[in-house]
């Protein structure tokens, strides 16, 4: 055993023998010169300060580090190039740390998309002149470079945050750093302006375009709707030396703000399934918490680019037993960098490893991200090492692999994702396998304890087996297995999940879950008596609570019917019965923010004095509340007029000192503001 390993250890020298390790200062020269490429690089060293700069940037690691490890270099040539006219202009860019950051994060950022030179040029000066003259936030000091390049890529409209629009945001809007989040209403939501014109044609602006310096000035001034309001917002943040992004949803706009260090907060934002406008790995809100995270320490960042190079150098030289042992090395050093997964696993396809290594990179992935980040994880195995693995199409071996997955999950991490997505990928091949009802059983299995992601799960099988009636039927009796103790039929499974999954997934803000679970529960009850049998009058508007979810507090007490809380918020009716407490609760994230104009509440006969002084909050967080209303009465139904002031929100909380609530509806009405 001795003399083999000997052997092994000799086969493994044999292969660098002669060739001597470069140092890591050699290996970032060396990345850096094929990040330039020999057009660029011939060009700089045409002349004399090209060559300066070539060795001033050659003979500082950190600004190395700073430009190849702080995420992805696209079009390296066009970056380096910008970086020399940068620095050709302010050589002494190079000894301060802050101002030789934001050239580079400029630079990187001239690489991601087609800028003008100039204009991104004029960005660096506005940065380095405004931290100068102490008219930034003090955050801006402590940035690193990948948290910089948010600010140099601008948003996605590259007008909201020329040097006038940034000037005249930084005058106009100045908050604490945590209330960036909120400043897109400085903006005046206005569907149609002062002419008449909807904000959907293109003479919403024309006639305004010449009146003011700046898109974002002209914003703040006539109103707008969704992108415009992202806008405002995400651009006063980077105003104030702040990192901000845009985003995209269907069919609305959001935007972003790091508001306090390392930390970033969804703004405007009403859906998970959200697209970044900027984005250093994926555009998905998952990826940019773990990309943060993998750059959050800039020395791990370093270190494990530093052992990248040696990596991929080994490689170079054959040695792929240690190129094998030192990509491992740079993943334990940073496990959240979701790049270096990824090319380690092309690192294994370039060598055609065997099922082995690629199960070994499996639990590699799923010890390192999960449960934390689920999205990522997933993302990286079903595009890169699953379709390694799995060279047979062996079916059962594919199941298990997902089945693996799926048991590591515990909820949902930073923010729900697409499981269904993954879920599909099983699905189709059950599908070409004929095996769906043991794919059902076993992810059933594997997710069903789960409060966070059960409930989606369950929506997603109820949708792949409806129109199956066999398969619907075997599906229903594995739910009754799994989750019943005694009762039979479809309406004993549909209580016992709709009572544990509805209220986690409001308390989750899981909407969509929610909607698609509580659709089915109508089975359970009939429907509550019409309105205009009770002689109520709905409010003006759109009845802003349907499509919501409905949180109380402490649900599935002794007297709740958690089955019917979907039905509350909807004309259809249900139930509901808080708990005793000190102030007990109950709360409606609606689907959209609006401006309310009404509630009408439905309650039970009996005890009036429970519907008596309930209090009635707004918030557009879901975190600072405004009391808007009371009950004046303890009649069974009451309506609460808030026409006059037309409160926006985006979540309505209903509470009241020392004593329970209960109620068949709550209905609220309002004009969509989104």
């Amino acid at each position: 055993m001795q003399l083999a390993i000997v052997q092994l250890l000799l086969i493994v020298c044999s292969s660098t023998l002669g060739q001597q390790l470069p140092t890591s200062h050699e290996l970032l020269v060396e990345q850096l010169q094929n990040v330039i490429g020999s057009e660029a690089s011939a060009t700089l060293k045409q002349s004399e300060t090209g060559v300066k700069f070539l060795e001033t940037l050659q003979s500082h690691d950190t600004w190395m580090h700073e430009l190849l490890d702080s995420g992805p270099v696209m079009r390296g040539a066009i970056v380096v190039l910008f970086l020399y006219e940068l620095w050709n202009e302010d050589n002494s860019l190079v000894q301060d740390d802050v101002h030789r950051s934001m050239a580079t994060a400029c630079a990187l950022a001239m690489g991601m998309r087609d800028l003008d030179a100039t204009w991104m040029k004029d960005r660096y000066n506005w940065f380095r002149d405004n931290w100068n003259a102490n008219r930034l936030n003090s955050g801006y000091g402590d940035l690193n470079t990948f948290e910089r390049r948010f600010m140099a890529r601008g948003l996605q409209r590259a007008s909201w945050t020329t040097a006038e629009a940034l000037d005249y945001l930084r005058d106009t809007i100045f908050v604490p750093r945590s209330q960036y989040a909120k400043t897109a209403w400085r903006s005046p939501y206005r569907g149609y302006n002062a002419f008449g014109d909807t904000v959907q044609g293109p003479m919403y602006y024309f006639p305004f375009k010449d009146s003011f310096a700046s898109d974002a000035e002209m914003a703040v001034k006539v109103g707008g709707v969704c992108g415009s309001l992202s806008h405002v917002g995400a651009a006063s943040a980077i105003a104030a030396g702040i990192p901000a992004l845009t985003m995209g949803e269907p069919g609305h706009c959001a935007y972003a703000v790091q508001t306090k260090p390392h930390t970033w907060q969804p703004a405007y934002s009403l859906s998970w399934k959200r697209g970044l406008h900027t984005s250093m790995a994926r555009n998905t809100w998952a990826s940019l918490v773990l990309s943060q995270l993998a750059h959050q320490d800039e020395t791990l960042a370093f270190n494990a680019g530093d052992a990248k190079r040696r990596a991929m150098w080994l490689e170079s030289t054959g040695d792929v037993f240690g190129a094998d042992a030192t990509w491992k090395e740079a993943i334990e050093t940073n496990p959240f960098d979701e790049h270096l997964l990824r090319d380690y696993a092309l690192f294994g396809k370039r060598q055609n490893k065997q099922a082995m290594w690629w199960i070994g990179l499996m639990k590699t992935i799923q010890n390192n991200l999960l449960p934390q980040h689920p999205e990522p994880a997933w993302h990286v195995l079903s595009n890169y090492v699953f379709r390694n693995m799995f060279e047979q199409k062996d079916a059962s071996a594919q199941h298990r692999a997902l089945q693996s997955f799926l048991s590591q999950l515990d909820g949902w991490g930073p923010v729900r994702w697409n499981i269904e997505g993954a879920l599909n990928w099983g699905w189709s091949i059950a599908s070409m396998n004929n095996t769906q009802a043991a794919f059902l059983q076993s992810s059933l299995q594997s997710l069903i304890d789960d409060p966070k992601v059960g409930p989606a799960y369950v929506a997603w099988a109820f949708g792949k087996v409806k129109e199956d009636e066999s398969l619907s039927g075997s599906f229903e009796q594995v739910l009754l297995d799994e989750s019943s103790s005694g009762g039979e039929g479809r309406n004993a499974v549909l209580k016992q999940l709709a009572g544990s999954m509805l209220p986690a997934a409001a308390a989750e803000g899981d909407l969509q879950t929610f909607q698609r679970i509580g659709q089915k529960t109508k089975a359970l009850f009939e429907p509550r008596v019409s309105l205009s049998e009770l002689n109520i009058e709905p409010f003006e508007g759109e009845l802003l609570s349907s499509g919501g979810a409905l949180s109380i507090f402490k649900p599935g007490n002794r007297w709740d019917s958690p089955e019917k809380h979907w039905g509350v918020i909807e004309e259809y009716g249900g139930w509901f019965h808080t708990d005793n407490g000190e102030t007990p609760w109950f709360e409606v994230e609606l689907p959209k923010f609006g401006d309310l104009t009404g509630v009408i509440l439905d309650s039970r006969n009996g005890q009036p004095g429970r519907a008596k002084g309930v209090r009635i909050l707004v918030s557009e967080d879901g975190e600072s509340w405004t009391q808007v209303g009371q009950t004046p009465t303890g009649h069974s139904q009451q309506r609460i007029d808030l026409s006059e002031t037309k409160p926006r929100a985006r979540f309505v909380r209903f509470e009241r000192d020392g004593s329970c609530l209960h109620y068949y509806r709550i209905l609220i009405y309002g004009e969509p503001a989104s």
